[in-house]
């Protein structure tokens, strides 16, 4: 964003206010446009169920103030504009076309911290939606947090120059080219971030960056299954070597039937330090392996971890520390793998932060009032586990 002086002229101001107009695709409409906005929020939504404490919503950040009222700033511009919410950013590019109307936006209060949430398809802006909340670098390509288990990826056409060639496959598996413009790539910063992100416990979220000011639209929550080597050109166009990521989208294993029938199953004979030495093997991302699909090796990994997890767990819930509430059919205590650090619980890609938990303990965590609290003693009795193996 940019940030003009007090004594900046009026019309350089306004210049700008309309280039960033023209970038989100939003259409200039008259206050009176966003009045009957206000005016049709208050009559047709305010009191219906959608919209029922949406101050409190993790979603809204901002809301305009007028008539004594709050207003959500995006769903206000959606209607007054007719663009669809999903199509364009919220935070700052919204905030200052509302702004340029006269309205004044003001931050909603939060008791809580903000969580670690986007929805698919939706847009957001990069500085005051995703980096103001959540920290990571505002510039690179690949941003890690130091304050958020999390790891934001934005890929991009500009890319391509650079020898950049980021594809989804249609087997949903997203190769991601790793960063650097000049000479071969390195696994360092944030290309070592992605590589080691299960060991330490961050997720991937995949933005595409839609252009200088138009947002960037979320693809998902991935995990790496392994990386491999390819050549490209650099930015001074010399030739290079260049890392490709294989990215699976989380959850993608846990519907993944076609490798069930492997007669991968849970050997009974298997101790708990061997079934230990398996999980954390299979958490290691390795370079590519042709005889194994992306789909393949997430899967196998996320079936030797949750194999270890629920032997490690003995049958005692490692939340309540109550036993099982019943037996599986063949026999086996039934608990469920839960991962500490995200909101999904796809993608088991590493011991330390993944909980074996009844089924009450489960859904108390995902929408308890005191979930959070109840997910923070279990990734700390989590940790401590592992840390004295």
């Amino acid at each position: 964003m940019h940030h003009f002086p007090e004594q900046a002229s009026i019309a350089a101001q306004k210049t700008t206010a309309a280039n960033k107009d023209v970038a989100l695709k939003l259409p200039a409409v008259k206050k009176e446009k966003l009045e009957r906005a206000l005016k049709q929020f208050d009559e047709k939504f305010r009191h219906s169920p959608e919209w029922y404490g949406w101050t409190e919503n993790q979603a809204h950040r901002y809301a305009i103030s007028a008539n004594g009222r709050l207003y959500p700033a995006k769903k206000i511009v959606s209607l007054a504009t007719g663009t669809p919410v999903g199509l364009f950013s919220g935070g700052q590019p919204t905030n200052g076309y509302l702004k340029r109307h006269g309205y004044t936006i003001v931050d909603l209060p939060r008791s809580t911290e903000p969580e670690l949430k986007f929805i698919v398809g939706q847009v957001y802006d990069r500085q005051t939606e995703i980096h103001d909340l959540f920290g990571g670098g505002r510039q690179s390509g690949i941003s890690a947090s130091a304050q958020a288990p999390a790891i934001f990826i934005f890929s991009g056409d500009s890319g391509e120059q650079y020898g950049y060639e980021d594809e989804h496959g249609e087997d949903g598996v997203f190769r991601y080219t790793g960063e650097g413009q000049l000479g071969p790539m390195t696994l360092t910063k944030g290309n070592l971030a992605i590589l080691q992100h299960a060991e330490t416990g961050r997720a991937l979220y995949v933005f595409k960056s839609l252009g200088k000011g138009q947002g960037q639209r979320y693809i998902g929550e991935f995990t790496c299954a392994s990386h491999e080597w390819t050549t490209g050109l650099d930015k001074a166009g010399a030739n290079r070597k260049i890392v490709v990521f294989n990215l699976v989208p989380v959850g993608i294993e846990l519907n993944t039937s076609a490798f069930s029938e492997e007669n991968d199953v849970e050997d009974s004979s298997t101790s708990l330090d061997e079934a230990r030495e398996l999980a954390y093997a299979a958490a290691e991302t390795s370079s590519a392996d042709e005889s194994n699909s992306a789909l393949r090796t997430v899967y196998r990994r996320s079936k030797r971890i949750a194999d270890y997890v629920l032997k490690r767990a003995k049958g005692i819930c490692e939340s309540c520390e109550k036993p099982a509430p019943f037996l599986k059919m063949n026999g086996a205590p039934y608990l469920e793998p839960h991962h500490v650090n995200r909101l999904s619980d796809g993608g088991l890609d590493h011991p330390r932060y993944i909980g074996a938990i009844c089924p009450t303990c489960h859904r108390e965590i995902h929408h308890g009032i005191n979930g959070k609290a109840k997910n923070d003693a279990l990734k700390s009795h989590v940790a401590n586990i592992e840390r004295k193996k």
